[in-house]
C-alpha cells in the first residue's frame, strides 16, 4: 500500500471537520434565515370553509382612537391594529393633566357572516410589549372575555381564547377593545375545529 502524502491527509481531515461541524457557508446562510423553535410560515391558499372565519385585523369596519391601524413588517400583509404605548387604558389617568380616560378608550369593530352556527374557538395573532401591556378585551355578540395575560413578549405569537363563543348563522359582531396600551393584533381566526392550531402568519 502506498503511503498517503501529508497534504492529502490534511485536506481530507479539514473537509471532514467542515462536514461534521456544519460550518460551511451554505449552512451558515440557512441558519440565519431560520428561527429555532418557530414553525414554518404558511399562508392560506384558499378562502376558509363554512366552519372557519379568517380576518385581517386591519380590515375592521370601524377603528376608534387611540387604537389605530399600524404598519408592521412582521404582520400578515404588513399591517395590524395597535394601541401605541403611552395611549392609556380605559378608566386610567392621563399622566399629563390627570384626567380620567373613558370606559371605552380604543376599539376595532368587525362584522362577519357565519354559515354554520356553533361553538367557535378564537385564535389571535398578537404582540405584547410586557406584563403591563399583554391583553385585550373581546366582545363577541355581547359576550365579553379577557384575551391574553400570558408571558410571551416582544414576539408575534398565536394565542387561543380561554372560552368558546357561540356564533349564529348570518351576521355576527366582534369588538376588540383596548385594555392595556402597547399591544398589537395582526389577524384572528374563529374555528369549530378544536384540534386546529395556527402557525406562522397562517
Amino acid at each position: 500500500m502506498r503511503p498517503l502524502h501529508r497534504p492529502c491527509v490534511a485536506l481530507c481531515v479539514a473537509a471532514a471537520l467542515v462536514l461534521f461541524l456544519g460550518c460551511g457557508p451554505k449552512q451558515k446562510q440557512e441558519q440565519k434565515q431560520e428561527k429555532p423553535g418557530l414553525p414554518a410560515v404558511r399562508e392560506h391558499a384558499a378562502p376558509p370553509g363554512d366552519s372557519a372565519v379568517v380576518v385581517e385585523a386591519e380590515s375592521a369596519g370601524l377603528v376608534e382612537p387611540p387604537m389605530t391601524v399600524a404598519d408592521d413588517l412582521d404582520a400578515s400583509g404588513g399591517k395590524c391594529i395597535s394601541v401605541p404605548g403611552g395611549s392609556g387604558r380605559p378608566g386610567g389617568k392621563n399622566p399629563v393633566d390627570d384626567t380620567v380616560y373613558p370606559d371605552r378608550w380604543g376599539a376595532a369593530v368587525f362584522k362577519f357572516t357565519v354559515k354554520t352556527p356553533g361553538k367557535y374557538r378564537f385564535w389571535g395573532r398578537k404582540f405584547w410589549v410586557g406584563g403591563c401591556g399583554n391583553s385585550l378585551t373581546l366582545v363577541i355578540n355581547g359576550n365579553s372575555v379577557i384575551f391574553g395575560e400570558d408571558g410571551t413578549y416582544d414576539d408575534w405569537q398565536w394565542r387561543a381564547s380561554t372560552v368558546l363563543f357561540d356564533l349564529h348563522e348570518g351576521e355576527n359582531k366582534l369588538e376588540v377593545l383596548n385594555r392595556e396600551d402597547g399591544v398589537k393584533l395582526d389577524k384572528f381566526i374563529l374555528t369549530t375545529d378544536m384540534d386546529f392550531v395556527p402557525q406562522g402568519k397562517e
